[in-house]
């Protein structure tokens, strides 16, 4: 498939939330999934986070989910895959409750780094490891703390990338941060170790068309002529008010990237999606030459008030 293919998909629309916040969350957020041939059951499976770390969540269809169970505490904003015959966990690792401290006046500095697991039936996780600490200055911020989040893993030939978000920026209209800059780490093996691209591929300093607010997150794959990037860029609207909607992006070489068009591929709308559309998973059905992307969206802005769900959309062959 060529980048051109993918640019001449036809999207369906959002419709309704299909995963609501689990009770004592006012979030659940940024998932990734398997396809029913990739699991254990034969059901698909999605992996997302809400306030107190990830959650595990099943489905007959890929619409209807069930209330999801916790498989790991702490951690946030993951990424599955399986290969071979086990499946590779890739996430943000907090200290803990850090995320829920984050609605007291006084929080503490954030410190999170990207780790990773195995695991051979999707419930019991082994192996823990980090794969990108947050030490290159530009991971850092001296008021806010240091970031490396949104782990994306892509397959380069017989090499592995490990996509990642890194620093934070403060959103005011929100109330919290949102991911800065956008990295990437290299490796010959899903688990690493990997070696960290010394500069970020995008942030608000060097590409502010990409990262007007802040990089959001970058999720990345390799087509048969370059790279496709989706990417939930932060943004002030027209009003003045943050939004966050997701961009394609392509590059010939996963490194430099370029909007692949200027209108989002989605972006926020009423209801669920009000505020903000922020990060996704996107995978091809094989089957059927189907793409299917699943994403959070916010629906207003304060802390308080605001609430994420999931959803889905799917882009079919024209």
């Amino acid at each position: 498939m060529t980048i051109a293919d993918f640019l001449r998909l036809s999207w369906d629309e959002p419709g309704d939330a299909l995963i609501q916040p689990p009770p004592g969350s006012p979030i659940v957020a940024d998932p990734s999934f398997l396809f029913p041939n990739e699991t254990p059951d034969g059901r698909w499976a999605l992996v997302a986070h809400d306030a107190w770390g990830l959650r595990l969540y099943r489905s007959v269809d890929g619409r209807s989910w069930d209330r999801g169970s916790r498989i790991i505490r702490h951690a946030m904003r993951p990424f599955i895959r399986r290969l071979g015959a086990e499946y590779r966990l890739y996430f943000e690792r907090y200290r803990p409750f850090a995320l829920a401290m984050t609605a007291l006046p006084l929080r503490p500095l954030w410190r999170s780094s990207v780790v990773g697991a195995a695991s051979a039936d999707l419930t019991r996780w082994r192996g823990l490891v980090e794969l990108v600490a947050p030490e290159p200055a530009w991971m850092r911020d001296a008021r806010l703390g240091l970031a490396a989040s949104n782990p994306c893993l892509a397959e380069d030939g017989d090499a592995w990338r490990l996509y990642f978000s890194a620093s934070l920026a403060w959103i005011d209209d929100c109330g919290f941060c949102e991911p800065r800059a956008i990295g990437c780490a290299a490796s010959n093996d899903p688990l690493g170790p990997f070696l960290v691209h010394p500069l970020p591929l995008i942030d608000p300093d060097r590409q502010p068309e990409l990262a007007p607010l802040g990089a959001g997150s970058l999720k990345a794959f390799k087509l048969d002529d370059g790279w496709i990037g989706l990417q939930n860029t932060i943004y002030r609207d027209g009003g003045g008010k943050s939004r966050s909607a997701i961009f394609i992006l392509r590059s010939e070489d996963g490194y430099s990237w370029r909007k692949a068009r200027e209108e989002p591929l989605l972006a926020p709308g009423s209801g669920w999606t009000a505020s903000h559309v922020y990060a996704c998973d996107c995978r091809r059905d094989e089957a059927d030459g189907s793409w299917y992307l699943y994403f959070n969206a916010r629906d207003a802005w304060t802390m308080a008030r605001g609430r994420e769900r999931i959803g889905r959309i799917v882009g079919r062959p024209r």
